[in-house]
């Protein structure tokens, strides 16, 4: 469309501006078939340009068909073409410039060299009108400036670009970078020089624009198929995609079926990570329980966090001793399995009553029961007092008891107290445990040892300690020779002033004797 408007306004610069010939029938019907071939681009549905701008076309052709406006009206109304012109140009510039492909620089050419047409065919009209209006001469060499400026904008495009030969561009730019009507004064109109100049500028402007519309010609064409390249490319990367599509419509079933049996697959693993890890946390506490029972909590965490626990000294504790008086005549007359059970139920008894007090039990060896307060923590000076509650009650648990596999035969126990300092550490590493060490621990197992069958003999120092909790019931043995230490004076421990009878120990030994079973599979 753009090449139709400008050959159609090329005609009728020469129709208007031209000297009167004989011809004129002739070129009024060149013009008609013209006005034709541009009435078939701008009647199309997909024509940018609008119907206002169509109709005063339409208008200015009827008056130069019939020869109704003068040259100096005609000069302002051949501007409908450059306003056409431009109305395309930014249409199809705006519509390139609206993606990343290369051609808006070869459009950018084609507009500059239709702007430089442009421009000459207005100078044409403009010369021929410079000898009767001297005022025309400066329009005049300001077209021709804006000749050499599209001129050289057009050079650049195609330099950079390489598509078409400039040396027919580079030729008119420079005849009119040269012209003499660039350099002419108002004092040299209507003389022979002006005359002569424009007469010879008319024809080579003429010549000119018929080699610029074979370069128009040349330049749309590349400009055609540049961009049949472009749609091709972007068919194939459109057809590519809907292949693709394609490909994913029909691999997708597949992928769902795969993606379910990997999500159930998952599920099925986290179902039994879950369930191993449930597992592993209950036998992780059924090991933190068998530790807490071989060791104290408090140096289990040590241990835990420093891996050795370094033995550890305390100023006043209170050990407690007791053995079953008679054991050496009940093992010899009894099975492994009756001792083992007799033990289990007598000991079971004692674990539960101690769980009342604040005391550890440190172990048990053969009959004997040894337990502790004021270590691993310090509890100040209640350790003697929580001791001597602690074997009060387990003195009353067994009262009137009797070996559970001989009903005919007692089962007596004798215990023994001692106040003083120790040392306490753990001991070992395949089989830690915790031990006590000092002359402490010696004393009270005399204690327990020259003790007497159901009653509980306590030290000096045992006593002085209760003395100063006070509401405690004890009474003087008297010098006795203690085997290791020598004669001392030791107490008993009778009672505590407002204690309570606890429940009959028969039927706490056969609830013991019941369960003893259960207790041995666990």
């Amino acid at each position: 469309m753009v090449l139709a408007i400008e050959d159609e306004r090329v005609y009728v610069s020469r129709y208007l501006f031209s000297e009167p010939v004989s011809t004129d029938i002739l070129n009024k019907a060149t013009l008609e078939q013209i006005f034709v071939v541009t009435n078939r681009w701008l009647a199309d549905d997909q024509s940018p340009v609008p119907d206002p701008l169509k109709m005063s076309l339409y208008d200015f052709r009827e008056e130069v068909l019939h020869t109704l406006t003068n040259k100096q009206d005609s000069l302002k109304r051949i501007s409908i073409y450059q306003q056409i012109n431009s109305m395309l140009l930014n249409y199809m510039m705006k519509n390139v410039k609206s993606t990343k492909s290369p051609l808006w620089r070869k459009f950018l050419a084609c507009y500059e060299l239709v702007k430089t047409m442009d421009e000459m065919s207005v100078t044409i009209a403009l010369v021929k009108s410079v000898d009767s209006n001297f005022q025309v001469l400066s329009p005049l060499q300001q077209h021709m400036g804006s000749v050499l400026e599209h001129m050289q904008s057009t050079l650049q495009y195609l330099e950079v670009e390489g598509v078409a030969d400039v040396s027919v561009l580079r030729e008119i730019y420079d005849f009119y970078k040269a012209s003499d009507l660039m350099f002419l004064n108002a004092s040299e109109i209507n003389t022979n020089k002006s005359t002569e100049v424009s007469i010879n500028y008319i024809r080579d402007t003429n010549c000119f624009l018929e080699k610029l519309k074979d370069v128009q010609t040349h330049l749309w064409h590349i400009v055609r198929e540049s961009a049949s390249l472009e749609v091709w490319a972007a068919r194939r990367t459109l057809g590519i995609g809907v292949v693709i599509l394609c490909v994913v419509l029909l691999a997708s079933p597949v992928l769902m079926l795969l993606l379910r049996h990997t999500m159930y697959t998952l599920q099925i693993f986290t179902e039994s990570i879950e369930h191993s890890t449930q597992q592993l946390i209950a036998e992780k506490q059924k090991s933190d329980l068998l530790l807490c029972r071989m060791l104290p909590m408090p140096v289990l965490r040590r241990l835990r966090a420093q891996r050795t626990v370094p033995a550890e000294a305390f100023d006043a504790v209170t050990i407690y001793f007791s053995d079953i008086v008679g054991f050496t005549n009940i093992a010899a007359n009894s099975t492994p399995m009756e001792i083992i059970n007799m033990l289990n139920m007598l000991y079971s008894m004692f674990d539960d009553k101690i769980m009342q007090y604040n005391v550890y039990k440190v172990e048990t060896i053969g009959d004997a029961y040894m337990v502790v307060s004021g270590l691993p923590q310090r509890n100040g000076n209640r350790h003697a007092s929580e001791i001597a509650d602690m074997a009060l009650s387990l003195m009353r648990s067994v009262q009137d008891a009797c070996v559970p596999h001989r009903p005919d035969e007692p089962l007596r126990i004798r215990a023994g107290i001692n106040t003083g300092p120790c040392v306490a550490g753990v001991v070992g590493a395949t089989m830690p445990r915790y031990c006590l060490f000092g002359d402490t621990i010696n004393t009270a197992s005399r204690m327990e040892s020259t003790g007497e069958a159901m009653r509980i003999h306590i030290s000096q120092t045992t006593k002085e300690s209760l003395d100063t909790m006070g509401k405690y019931i004890v009474e003087s043995r008297g010098i006795v020779d203690v085997p290791g230490k020598g004669p001392m004076e030791t107490f008993w421990l009778l009672g505590k002033v407002g204690t309570t009878q606890a429940e009959s120990p028969r039927h706490r030994l056969q609830d013991y004797d019941q369960n003893i079973l259960e207790m041995l599979i666990k």
